[in-house]
């Protein structure tokens, strides 16, 4: 924070002045309460079921992507809601575990789902992605498979095509067990480019103001190791404009600031960068994981996800120097994405509704703008009280 001093000459009623001032105001206390669930909902509640991504849609409602349990494996869980959580159409697609969704232009849906095998007896994992263009109703109207890969984002682009962060599985005996990839497409999801970086696992991925890209993750997928969370910033070609390593194991969530820096969230940490890359300040969260980040409307950052120790969804509001606000948390959930809307927040995840059972849920959270203050407070009184006295000082030496 950047301080301002000025000089003052007649230091004898001014400066006691201020320092009355500054020393009442100082002692208002910040609120910490609880933001309000203003709603929740559970979804699929006769399975074994979550939610992974949310976004929002033009009409005020959402968008969430999520997995159900079927058999031996997952099918992708795409629900539509209003903007209370209310269903207004389910579309299951079998064989994959979900990854992220977002509204296209025309108001039709892509979502991103994968499928993946491992081979303990050669510490190896291999499988594929898959893009699913569905239309305003939820029903496909293409896919496309991206071999190999495990993608995390999928995002719209300006030019009606996509772009997608994830990473490639190396083989048994490689130098890296995953190689992160940014992958463009075409608007029937067809890859124009890629860009590839060993040695990392891409967990986030965005597009910036400016048309480019910016991803984040971890270099150690399997461990989360101090030191190995990375942020990579592109233009639109794809080329790399900086990379940035940072004091954290890993980065899950990032978002672009309104300044023009990004903030992210992983385990126990979040932080803020400028707009090259350099740290503007990190905070510690222990035990909790920050799956997702956004804006508050009022300025600063939401962080939510869930806390380990306790097993509980949590999400808590900041200013703009990473200082808590306010702290939800609700027992018997778990967040793993998150977005802001006009009124608030909605966070997805999962409802555990016995120790061997959980439905897809979402919650509405209510932050309202915070109001200027209409009756003279504690401070205020402070102020008044001294700029009286400012006055007096005046008077007596005219």
């Amino acid at each position: 924070m950047t301080g301002i001093y000025r000089y003052f000459r007649n230091r004898g009623p001014t400066m006691a002045a201020l320092l009355i001032a500054v020393a009442m105001i100082a002692v208002v206390p910040v609120s910490g309460a609880a933001l309000p669930v203003a709603w929740n909902a559970t979804f699929s509640p006769e399975e074994n079921s979550k939610f992974d991504a949310v976004a929002g849609t033009a009409d005020g409602g959402y968008i969430a992507l999520g997995s159900v349990l079927a058999g031996s494996g997952e099918d992708l869980l795409l629900v539509k809601t209003d903007g209370r959580g209310s269903e207004v159409w389910t579309e299951r697609f079998p064989g994959m575990a979900a990854a992220s969704v977002a509204e296209t232009a025309d108001g039709g849906y892509i979502a991103a789902g994968y499928n993946a095998t491992a081979e303990p007896e050669q510490n190896a994992y291999q499988g594929s992605s898959l893009l699913i263009r569905t239309d305003a109703a939820g029903k496909e109207e293409w896919r496309q498979v991206l071999q190999g890969e495990k993608v995390s984002a999928v995002r719209p682009t300006a030019d009606g095509g996509y772009v997608i962060a994830g990473w490639l599985w190396d083989p048994p005996g490689s130098a890296n067990d995953t190689t992160a990839i940014v992958t463009k497409t075409d608007g029937s999801g067809t890859p124009t480019w890629n860009r590839t970086f060993p040695g990392a696992a891409a967990n986030a991925g965005i597009v910036t103001a400016d048309g480019g890209y910016i991803i984040g993750g971890t270099k150690s997928p399997f461990a989360y190791d101090i030191g190995d969370a990375f942020l990579i910033r592109l233009d639109t070609a794809g080329n790399t404009l900086w990379e940035k390593n940072y004091a954290v194991p890993v980065i899950f969530d990032v978002e672009e600031t309104d300044e023009g820096g990004f903030v992210h969230s992983g385990n126990f940490w979040y932080g803020l960068v400028d707009a090259k890359g350099n740290e503007v300040w990190l905070r510690n969260m222990e035990g909790l994981a920050g799956y997702a980040v956004t804006l508050r409307p009022a300025g600063g950052y939401m962080i939510a996800g869930t806390d380990i120790r306790r097993g509980e969804a949590f999400a808590f509001g900041t200013d703009g120097d990473g200082a808590i606000r306010w702290n939800t948390t609700i027992p018997d959930t778990r967040v793993y994405a998150a977005e802001s809307t006009p009124g608030g927040y909605v966070l997805a995840g999962i409802r555990h509704l016995s120790p061997a059972s959980g439905a897809a849920w979402l919650a509405g959270l209510e932050e309202a703008a915070e109001p200027a203050p209409t009756t003279p407070g504690f401070g205020a009184i402070a102020a008044g009280a001294a700029l009286l006295l400012l006055f007096a000082g005046r008077k007596r030496r005219g």
